[in-house]
């Protein structure tokens, strides 16, 4: 018989405000249900069911409210893979800035 392990319910008080803050500027927070939000501060110690659906947020919007997590509002997989390809965060910036700053003609 295989054990499945319950989802416990978000712990209390243990976000800051500033935490919650970025968490409720997402335009999809009243509307998702998703347990795995790339911009809880606490994602990375909640148990999730495997089979959730994903994050419905615009992946420049979890960017631009996420800037001060861990994670930068990215995904688990997101973020590993950028870091894989670009080393360091820094090295993503620095290439993303490049890419950005193109002076008009």
């Amino acid at each position: 018989m295989k054990r499945t392990r319950q989802r416990p319910s978000p712990p209390r008080g243990e976000l800051t405000r500033e935490e919650y803050a970025v968490l409720s500027s997402c335009p999809q927070f009243d509307t998702c249900g998703e347990q795995d939000c790339p911009l809880d501060a606490l994602n990375d110690v909640r148990v999730f069911d495997p089979g959730e659906n994903g994050c419905t947020a615009r992946r420049s919007t979890r960017l631009r409210l996420g800037s001060s997590l861990l994670r930068k509002g990215l995904t688990r997989r997101e973020f590993a893979n950028t870091m894989r390809f670009y080393g360091s965060w820094e090295n993503y910036l620095a290439q993303k800035k490049g890419k950005w700053d193109i002076e008009p003609t």
